[in-house]
């Protein structure tokens, strides 16, 4: 048992999961009491492999020449996006011009009425009427309301872009995910890839509307602020702007230290997230083994590092902010001292003073929404890098350019050529195989665990990628022929069938865009799955928990079995499709395939003789290697591995009726 688990392991390159028998638990165990620093910064399975992943550990801060360019080098993915919706965008640019525009005029009004109020109290000839204070007090709410207004257009139009843009890049994410190849997800985390498709995605869209609307909202106003201060008092504006580079250094130091805050957060965060996903996917074995205080235990350590991460980054954030707002503060102590000695020495009016002090307060708005824009930017910069650590893999199994785009088809016959196959890690798999399945013919494959048997199968539909001219379907190398083509034309069930949160019909309807009910009970009827499923309150209506755990493993098994057989494949693969299934069942199932397997090339892969002993031509792998093949009697007679494990089965079926 523990055996055949370790194989697993091995056949299909995954993170070894608790199933049965006190040696997997030990290995649980072993993970689940790993430091929380360990855990965060490697995989559970393999280390020497994770160590070339990019995804597995945690990423070190890289120093720039530039804060700035490291920020638009990581945020240039998102270039395409912005084209698509240029128009917008200027559009909402405008609009930024046009507000700050609009705010800037009311401090000009303001500066006429105190100069005419001046005017007053120094020439008794002078008046201003209580209808001319009302007309400009009006003038000024009028013009707050139309800013207003535009404000509103500005951010339902930028807001409205960046969901639009969160959404092409979301589907692009997927779809890219969607591309890469089996073998990538053998040593990536799935809360990893769940945390960089929704937090950090959030974190981008964050930078799209807000952070760019914010920056060039103050970059607008302080240019149009500073052009206006500098004609009305040119050496007073240098001197009350004097703190302004000083916040340009903090803010350039605060993003380097946001940087390396938010990728460690966004690191602690996935790892929290693959934490819940594997309990609660594994809730059952957790259960079995009274494991819950552990697990609580070791999720609280998760947590609080978490929290801890997000702490330190508070604590940054803290010290910086005040500094914001305390810093413009000094240029209004310099305005009322400076300011108030020009006006007595007649060099700006009372106006021209008033008028100032209020573009020197309003320019302390961007000032402050300077801390979150770079707080914004850095974030989003740090979950693009994360984003783009996963769209930039490369698919390692593509249509190449010699693939013959004029296949459409397949008949079925199979033919491997001086194969041999290793793992990423150097590990060799198999061994010169030299094999030919003719087209409609069923070829059994035996061996011990860890013998290459469904690695040997996984190389035909290309789940794995053999070396060119090793594999040949109708003659013709298995890389030229369409991706689409191959896998579309062929029927593969798993030895751990994977059934999705769905209803149990669109399950076995999975590989066809529409199937009427007889086929899909036709195909159950094959899987000897029909009347069981009759028995359900729901039928085939019937809606089925994540993975397919609310049925049993031997109609899970059937299910995908159904699945295989409803698409009318030219090839067949069973991987062991019958382990979940009784002897008696297996029969049935066997006996209604017949009529489906003529017109078939079937492979069928199992530990069971009773499975393979009608085939056609039987093998058997014995560590990587063809080392006997034949028919049944033949092996029988050859008196071989074959027919050790044949005898050996027929003694346990006796002791059982014994």
């Amino acid at each position: 048992m523990h055996l055949h688990a370790f194989w697993q392991d091995r056949e299909h390159s995954s993170l070894l999961q608790v199933t049965e028998g006190a040696g997997t638990v030990y290995v649980y165990r072993k993970r689940l009491f790993r430091s929380t620093e360990n855990l965060i910064n490697t995989d559970s399975r393999n280390s020497r492999q994770n160590k070339k992943h990019p995804l597995n550990t945690t990423p070190r801060r890289k120093t720039y020449p530039s804060e700035r360019s490291h920020i638009i080098r990581s945020l240039l993915g998102l270039k395409k996006y912005v084209i698509r919706y240029r128009y917008a965008i200027a559009i909402s640019f405008c609009l930024v011009v046009l507000t700050n525009g609009l705010l800037l005029i009311s401090p000009e009004i303001l500066q006429r009425v105190f100069d005419e109020l001046q005017l007053a109290i120094e020439d008794p000839n002078f008046t201003v009427s209580p209808r001319r204070i009302l007309f400009f007090g009006l003038l000024i709410f009028g013009v707050a309301l139309f800013a207003g207004i535009l404000r509103f257009a500005q951010r339902r139009i930028i807001q409205g872009v960046a969901r639009q843009m969160e959404f092409h890049l979301r589907a692009d994410f997927f779809l890219h995910l969607q591309k890469l190849s089996a073998s990538y997800y053998d040593n990536v985390r799935t809360g990893d890839l769940m945390t960089r498709a929704t937090s950090d995605l959030n974190a981008i869209r964050m930078v799209l509307s807000s952070a760019i609307m914010y920056t060039a909202d103050a970059i607008v106003f302080f240019g149009l602020a500073l052009t206006i201060m500098l004609q009305i008092d040119a050496t007073l504006t240098v001197v009350t702007l004097l703190p302004y580079p000083i916040l340009a250094i903090l803010i350039r130091s605060l993003g380097k230290r946001l940087h390396a805050h938010y990728e460690s957060i966004q690191e602690a965060f996935s790892t929290l997230n693959t934490k819940v996903q594997e309990n609660l996917s594994g809730v059952r074995v957790v259960k079995a083994y009274t494991l819950e205080a552990s697990e609580i235990e070791h999720f609280g350590e998760l947590n609080h590092e978490f929290v801890e991460r997000n702490h330190r980054q508070i604590r940054l954030m803290t010290f910086f902010f005040p500094l914001f707002r305390f810093l413009p503060g000094i240029g209004g102590v310099v305005l009322l001292w400076m300011g108030g000695l020009h006006v007595i020495e007649e060099k700006i009016t009372l106006g021209d003073f008033v008028a100032f002090s209020a573009y020197l307060m309003m320019l302390v708005r961007p000032m402050i929404t300077l801390g979150f824009i770079v707080n914004t930017f850095e974030r989003g910069a740090a979950s693009m890098d994360r984003m783009n650590a996963v769209l930039n893999e490369k698919p390692e199994i593509f249509d190449g350019e010699q693939v013959k785009w004029g296949i459409k088809n397949i008949e079925g016959e199979i033919e491997f050529r001086n194969l041999n196959f290793d793992y990423p890690d150097g590990t060799p798999v198999l061994k010169d195989i030299n094999l030919k399945i003719g087209r409609g013919m069923t070829l059994a494959i035996v061996g011990g665990t860890g013998s290459g048997k469904s690695t040997l199968v996984n190389l035909i539909p290309r789940i794995r990628q053999a070396e060119r001219g090793t594999i040949f379907i109708d003659g013709v190398d298995i890389q030229d022929i369409p991706l689409n083509v191959l896998r579309s034309n062929i029927g593969f069930v798993e030895q751990e069938p994977f059934l999705f949160s769905d209803y149990l019909r669109n399950n076995i309807t999975y590989g066809l865009e529409a199937a009427d009910d007889e086929e899909v009970k036709a195909a159950a009827h094959s899987a000897d799955l029909l009347a069981q499923i009759e028995e359900f309150p729901d039928g085939l209506e019937t809606f089925l928990g994540e993975r397919g755990i609310t049925i049993s493993g031997g109609q899970r098994q059937r299910s995908a079995l159904a699945r295989a057989i409803i698409i009318k494949p030219k090839i067949l693969i069973l991987d062991d499709a019958f382990a979940n299934v009784d002897t008696q069942t297996e029969d049935t199932i066997l006996s209604r395939l017949d009529e489906i397997m003529k017109n078939r090339t079937t492979i069928l892969i199992s530990h069971r003789i009773s499975t393979v002993k009608n085939a056609d031509h039987i093998i058997v792998l014995n560590d990587g290697s063809i080392v006997e093949t034949g028919t049944h009697e033949q092996l029988i007679a050859h008196n071989g591995i074959y027919a050790g494990i044949y005898e050996t089965q027929l003694l346990q079926e006796e002791l059982e009726e014994f």
